[in-house]
């Protein structure tokens, strides 16, 4: 699955367009290496999202099915840091 569409599914960001715009600007990282918006992840991938207004780091346990609830995005991914920024 693409990174920008991971992101939006799991309510990074709002929009797949929004989470591309932040992949571009060089917020994003996989596995400590730049990420491109098109980069397949996998389970086992680490995720850091670095913006001006926020800091998450993640872990990715699994992929969603074509369909997913809300509820269900949070079972796809683990959380390992995060910091709100002022």
């Amino acid at each position: 699955m693409r990174l920008d569409k991971f992101l939006s599914i799991i309510k990074i960001f709002k929009s797949r367009s929004l989470g591309a715009e932040a992949i571009s600007a060089s917020m994003v990282m996989i596995n400590n290496q730049p990420a491109k918006a098109s980069k397949e992840i996998q389970a086992g991938s680490i995720i850091e999202i670095d913006t001006p207004r926020f800091y998450k780091k993640l872990k990715v346990l699994s992929l969603p099915p074509h369909n997913i609830s809300r509820a269900q995005t949070a079972s796809l991914f683990q959380l390992l840091d995060e910091r709100i920024k002022d």
